[in-house]
């Protein structure tokens, strides 16, 4: 089975993030056959801070130019019955330097909001190295398993090669639950494509909002989100592992990430484009009742929630800009459409509307991104 996107930490979660930070950086060694009680120390973290201070003594050429870069992301203004309003724009999860230079009708609308919601405010842990702990810690096994004992002897055998030939295996990963595994290599597959979490839009709006002050509101959090890939049963955490196992995977999710992230930053994004969509004609009818469930629970089922929180925030006090993964926004179960079946007006922005983005719009409702 081959999939076509990303399943997890770009488009759906930050949790990608969490674990990297949590010092899941393997070094090839062999840890005791026991977990501490502790995970690892932050080799990942001081690993990308000498990365960071070596790169600074290099050329830049390649991230000076993507921070010049001109892009035009969509966002949308999203109006109800009564006028109330609430901006929305879809997130990547990894970026590069470009997203430091949103266009103006973003900034227009983003300078008026008085609040920013996210999926989960992950600069709270990536700040707070405690908390990194304590998330990485419930991503163990407790009860004497590891596991061996939750997927095939096979997907363990090529996961382990996996994350062995790209330097991130350490026996302490055993005691991890197979959707942590999924995310290291997910990981792998963000530093092949050259961008990079803490780039990402979701942590570089956030890190901008508490700067200037402007409230925070979490659409979910990083516990629900945890909880939710704890949830799934062991099949449907291997099934998803197992996707990435399959030759040739890690170099397709490469070129869909980059090839995503160019269409974010031109604002073509389609539902095709975020569809989990798979090649069924090598899946089992169990996998197939699998893989549904996931994708029901991983996007329709939030998109709903979603949705009412954007409601929510709408009818409240603040002026919201509300961005989660760019994968909920499109289709015929996504958060624009939910918003129209609930009587509102979705008005793209553009620089157009930078001298009055806040004006009441009656315009007819048009979202082309949108399938």
């Amino acid at each position: 089975m081959k999939i076509r996107k990303i399943m997890c930490g770009v488009l759906a979660c930050a949790m990608l993030s969490l674990f990297t930070f949590s010092g899941c950086n393997g070094q090839n060694t062999e840890q005791s056959s026991q977990p501490s009680e502790s995970v690892p120390s932050t080799q990942s973290s001081q690993k990308s801070e000498n990365s960071t201070s070596k790169e600074s003594s290099e050329p830049q050429s390649s991230e000076n130019s993507a921070e010049n870069e001109k892009i035009t992301p969509s966002v949308w203004k999203v109006t109800d019955a009564n006028g109330n309003y609430i901006y929305m724009m879809g997130s990547i999860h990894a970026a590069d330097n470009a997203v430091n230079n949103m266009p103006d009708y973003f900034e227009s609308a983003f300078n008026e909001c008085t609040a920013l919601a996210v999926e989960a405010d992950v600069t709270n842990v990536t700040s707070d190295i405690s908390q990194a702990v304590d998330i990485a810690q419930k991503m163990m096994y407790t009860d004497g398993t590891t596991i061996k004992d939750h997927i095939s002897a096979e997907t363990y055998k090529k996961s382990v090669k996996l994350l062995t030939d790209n330097n991130m295996y350490t026996s302490l990963y055993d005691y991890y639950m197979p959707f942590a595994w999924t995310s290291l290599i997910e990981d792998i597959v963000i530093e092949k494509s050259g961008l990079d979490v803490n780039k990402g839009v979701d942590t570089v709006l956030t890190k901008r909002a508490k700067k200037d002050n402007k409230k925070i509101l979490e659409v979910e959090s990083v516990d629900f989100q945890l909880n939710l890939f704890k949830d799934f049963s062991d099949e449907t955490q291997e099934l998803m592992l197992k996707a990435y196992t399959e030759d040739g995977v890690i170099e397709e999710q490469v070129k869909a990430l980059n090839e995503l992230y160019d269409k974010w930053k031109k604002g073509t994004i389609t539902a095709e484009d975020v569809s989990d969509d798979v090649d069924e004609s090598s899946m089992t009818d169990e996998e197939k009742a699998l893989f549904d469930e996931y994708n029901k629970k991983m996007l329709d089922d939030r998109n709903i929630n979603m949705a009412d929180k954007a409601e929510e925030y709408m009818q409240g006090s603040e002026t919201v800009m509300f961005v989660v993964g760019a994968a909920h926004f499109q289709g015929e179960k996504g958060i624009l459409q939910l918003m129209k079946d609930k009587g509102c007006t979705v008005t793209p922005l553009t620089s157009d509307d930078v001298s009055d983005v806040s004006a009441d719009e009656n315009t007819e409702e048009t979202y082309p991104n949108a399938a």
